[in-house]
């Protein structure tokens, strides 16, 4: 691999390895990322032990996905900028002396 930017990693998940070819700077966010996989696997797998591997999974998935469409609702910042558009241009008729 040429670009030093980028690194080849392997990740452990649910005993199987996965090689990834990652940015450098994010080489912990995916070790963390595979943690956090393994944790609500092994989790679904005790509280849920009569569901198929298939099931876990898919549970595992959903979780993840519900986080982060949590976090992007709370990240949306599109409604403070319309917000100060709409100041800025209350502010541009005022100075204008356009009310």
């Amino acid at each position: 691999m040429d670009d030093p930017k980028r690194m080849r990693i392997h990740l452990l998940i649910d005993n199987d390895r996965y090689p990834l070819v990652i940015q450098r700077e994010d080489e912990q966010l995916y070790r963390d990322a595979a943690k956090q996989i393994d944790y609500k696997l092994n989790r679904y797998r005790r509280e849920y032990p009569d569901f198929s591997a298939s099931k876990h999974w898919a549970m595992t998935a959903l979780e993840l996905a519900f986080e982060n469409m949590t976090l992007k609702d709370r990240n949306d910042t599109r409604p403070l900028l319309d917000k100060l558009k709409e100041l800025e241009a209350d502010m541009d008729r005022l100075i204008n002396g356009q009310e």
